[in-house]
């Protein structure tokens, strides 16, 4: 039997929160609000690319730790716009990876739907010769 049958047939009492769904991080308290928003960002970025039940595990990780970059760099933002002071640099560094990692998952992400072609049609606005 390959490793990769061994391992997805274990039960779910073996395995952690994190893995079964349960829990998005271990050991935090899901009730504040920087916790909802990271949670909301996290089922927003896995609905982009198809919903969470169809990630691999590599894909569920870039979800959660775009996330993650993007609450730390709101919680700088919040502070500077408080009139604050903030480490720049810090602002520059997370602004940097959740720029990436949100590349990245756009990268991943599954192509809007097609626009029917009368949509299509109807969206252009008429040449100027046309209203003449």
């Amino acid at each position: 039997m390959p490793v990769r049958e061994a391992i997805a047939e274990r039960s779910p009492t073996v395995r952690s929160r994190i893995t079964n769904g349960r829990r998005l991080l271990a050991g935090v308290d899901g009730r504040t609000a920087e916790a909802r928003r990271y949670r909301d960002l996290v089922i927003s970025f896995a609905d982009d690319l198809g919903g969470a039940d169809k990630l691999t595990e590599a894909e569920k990780a870039l979800c959660r730790q775009a996330a993650a970059s993007v609450v730390a760099s709101e919680r700088l933002q919040s502070e500077i716009v408080a009139g604050r002071e903030v480490d720049t640099e810090q602002l520059v560094r997370l602004t940097n990876v959740s720029t990436r990692l949100l590349a990245r998952l756009k990268a991943k992400a599954k192509p809007a739907k097609p626009v029917s072609p009368l949509a299509a049609h109807f969206a252009v606005p008429p040449a100027r010769e046309a209203r003449g």
